[in-house]
């Protein structure tokens, strides 16, 4: 009967430890996914990852894909059977219409750097970590492009055929669709006088965008672009950056971002981001891109590792080293450095922090317009010499119109 005793105790002090090793086991095999679409940080957000991995045990898969059919994408990555744990969304429309996938993140360590400006909050939770602050407009090789070019729009528009007289190309789009369209078109609406007034009344109807002349300016840049520039439907992403990086191209109409794609090059000029002159305007677009968004119908220990990664990439010394120095990112949190952001950073955070900036107004465009209607119309315009730059506009009116 002793025997029997002893052995019973034994056992029962043994059993835990088995299950205390399975459930250490699980725990460091755990694996969330996550999925982006920012390919300029593809390999150093691997790293991350791995990094991470090798802190927590939690493994990382990251799924990418580029930003123009991330939002389709994201459709399906969310109705299959591995589903991400974390992705992101913008602020606006396209976070409203993900709303039922967004878990409220609020208790997040990273959130105490957030400030409410910067926050993506839903029905009073928060459910978003911002990625970073970016900016767009012209960024410009400073050997070829003087201040003086960009000081006023006439003067811009002389550089243009300047430019062009001396074998360069003088503006760069690319094929993308924000990249053709999607950014560029934004100028025209965020430098109205004010740009929520004129967005109220403008879908209320009875209001013609070729009537107002930030729209008439748009329309002769878009023609200047088309007869002295390369033509955008031929050139790609990598191309544009490629060109830009080799002094082949004086300007391409670009973000921050951008940086990351130079860095095989090693360009030898200096470069700035700068404003789009349109009716002589010296403000940058700066914004939030996107947010981090923890997927709320995972289940919950993936949704707290989810939340764990986050913190890690936005609080340890590690992470927030990888958020400024390997991804050029300008941070979005309190917390982290600037000291060492790369120039166009540099410019998009001078520019933030002196309140020289334009609103991001394709957030509260129809969601999904830049790529269904105003990049297949923006090619029909580069492709057909005989469009003229107002008849181009009326067919992106005609077709925002459409949509309300």
């Amino acid at each position: 009967m002793k025997k029997t005793v002893t052995l019973l105790l034994v056992l029962l002090m043994v059993l835990p430890l088995f299950a205390g090793g399975r459930t250490e086991q699980k725990a460091e095999s755990q694996k969330i996914i996550i999925f982006q679409s920012k390919v300029e940080i593809t390999d150093e957000l691997e790293n991350a990852a791995k990094d991470f991995t090798a802190e927590t045990g939690i493994q990382v898969e990251i799924w990418e894909t580029t930003g123009d059919d991330y939002r389709s994408q994201l459709r399906l990555k969310l109705a299959g059977d591995e589903v991400p744990a974390l992705f992101s969304v913008s602020k606006g429309s396209e976070a409203d219409m993900f709303k039922a996938y967004l878990a409220d993140i609020g208790s997040g360590k990273v959130q105490q750097y957030v400030a409410d400006s910067m926050a993506l909050e839903i029905d009073g939770k928060r459910v978003g970590v911002p990625y970073s602050v970016e900016g767009f407009g012209l960024v410009t090789n400073d050997a070829l492009v003087k201040e003086s070019d960009l000081a006023t729009q006439d003067a811009f528009f002389a550089a243009i055929k300047n430019l062009s007289a001396q074998g360069i190309n003088p503006l760069g789009l690319s094929q993308e669709s924000y990249f053709l369209i999607g950014h560029i078109l934004n100028t025209p609406f965020a430098i109205m006088d004010d740009p929520e007034a004129f967005r109220a009344s403008y879908v209320k109807g009875g209001v013609r965008l070729a009537d107002q002349k930030e729209f008439q300016a748009f329309a002769t840049l878009m023609e200047l672009v088309r007869q002295y520039s390369l033509n955008p439907m031929e050139i790609n992403y990598d191309r544009s950056s490629g060109d830009f990086a080799t002094g082949k191209t004086a300007m391409i109409h670009q973000g921050n971002w951008v940086s990351g794609m130079f860095t095989d090059y090693a360009p030898k000029f200096s470069m700035s981001l700068c404003a789009l002159p349109l009716l002589g305007n010296q403000k940058i677009a700066v914004s939030v891109p996107y947010y981090w968004v923890v997927n709320s119908q995972v289940s919950a220990s993936q949704q707290a590792a989810a939340m764990r990664f986050l913190d890690w990439l936005y609080t340890s010394e590690k992470g927030m080293d990888y958020i400024v120095s390997k991804f050029g990112f300008v941070p979005a949190t309190s917390n982290i450095s600037t000291a060492s952001l790369d120039p166009l950073s540099a410019d998009v955070a001078q520019a933030a922090g002196a309140g020289k900036t334009l609103p991001w107004t394709f957030n509260d465009w129809p969601m999904n317009i830049i790529d269904t209607d105003f990049a297949p119309i923006t090619q029909r315009f580069f492709t057909t010499p005989s469009m003229t730059g107002l008849e181009f506009v009326n067919l992106l009116d005609t077709a925002y119109q459409s949509r309300l």
